[in-house]
Protein backbone atom coordinates (compact mmCIF):
# COMPACT_ATOMS: atom_id res chain seq x y z
CA UNK A 1 0.00 0.00 0.00
CA UNK A 2 2.70 2.83 0.63
CA UNK A 3 4.24 2.26 -2.86
CA UNK A 4 0.78 3.18 -4.56
CA UNK A 5 1.06 6.32 -1.72
CA UNK A 6 4.46 7.21 -2.93
CA UNK A 7 3.64 7.17 -6.86
CA UNK A 8 0.49 8.39 -6.32
CA UNK A 9 2.32 11.50 -4.16
CA UNK A 10 5.27 11.60 -7.03
CA UNK A 11 2.28 11.87 -9.80
CA UNK A 12 0.53 14.93 -8.10
CA UNK A 13 3.83 16.33 -7.85
CA UNK A 14 4.62 16.37 -11.40
CA UNK A 15 0.99 17.67 -12.50
CA UNK A 16 1.48 20.27 -10.15
CA UNK A 17 4.97 21.16 -12.21
CA UNK A 18 3.45 20.73 -15.35
CA UNK A 19 0.85 23.27 -14.14
CA UNK A 20 3.92 25.96 -13.29
CA UNK A 21 5.18 25.56 -16.67
CA UNK A 22 2.71 28.93 -18.17
CA UNK A 23 3.13 31.41 -15.47
CA UNK A 24 1.47 34.43 -16.08
CA UNK A 25 4.99 36.07 -16.27
CA UNK A 26 6.70 33.93 -18.76
CA UNK A 27 7.68 35.20 -21.39
CA UNK A 28 5.68 35.56 -24.51
CA UNK A 29 6.91 35.07 -28.68
CA UNK A 30 4.84 35.93 -30.93
CA UNK A 31 3.13 33.64 -33.59
CA UNK A 32 3.83 34.85 -36.89
CA UNK A 33 2.28 31.99 -38.43
CA UNK A 34 3.73 29.40 -40.66
CA UNK A 35 4.36 31.15 -44.56
CA UNK A 36 5.63 29.61 -47.04
CA UNK A 37 9.26 29.04 -48.60
CA UNK A 38 10.19 31.03 -51.29
CA UNK A 39 11.29 28.36 -53.40
CA UNK A 40 7.99 26.97 -53.55
CA UNK A 41 6.41 30.26 -53.99
CA UNK A 42 8.93 30.62 -57.32
CA UNK A 43 7.76 27.72 -58.30
CA UNK A 44 4.19 28.30 -58.02
CA UNK A 45 4.69 31.29 -60.23
CA UNK A 46 6.67 29.51 -62.82
CA UNK A 47 3.94 26.86 -63.44
CA UNK A 48 1.37 29.08 -63.21
CA UNK A 49 3.15 32.04 -66.13
CA UNK A 50 3.95 28.18 -68.12
CA UNK A 51 -0.28 27.16 -67.73
CA UNK A 52 -1.17 30.67 -69.04
CA UNK A 53 1.24 30.30 -71.91
CA UNK A 54 0.38 27.10 -72.98
CA UNK A 55 -3.15 27.58 -72.79
CA UNK A 56 -6.15 25.16 -73.15
CA UNK A 57 -4.87 22.08 -75.16
CA UNK A 58 -7.72 20.45 -77.97
CA UNK A 59 -7.43 17.29 -77.28
CA UNK A 60 -9.89 14.24 -78.22
CA UNK A 61 -11.12 11.87 -75.15
CA UNK A 62 -12.95 8.46 -77.12
CA UNK A 63 -13.30 10.45 -80.21
CA UNK A 64 -14.99 13.62 -78.44
CA UNK A 65 -13.69 16.77 -78.01
CA UNK A 66 -13.13 17.68 -74.37
CA UNK A 67 -15.37 20.66 -73.52
CA UNK A 68 -13.94 23.67 -72.22
CA UNK A 69 -15.55 25.54 -69.20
Amino acid sequence: MLIYYAVGRLGVQLAQEASRSALPDAPVMRDDGPRPAMFRVRTADALHRLADRIGPVEAQACGTPLQHV
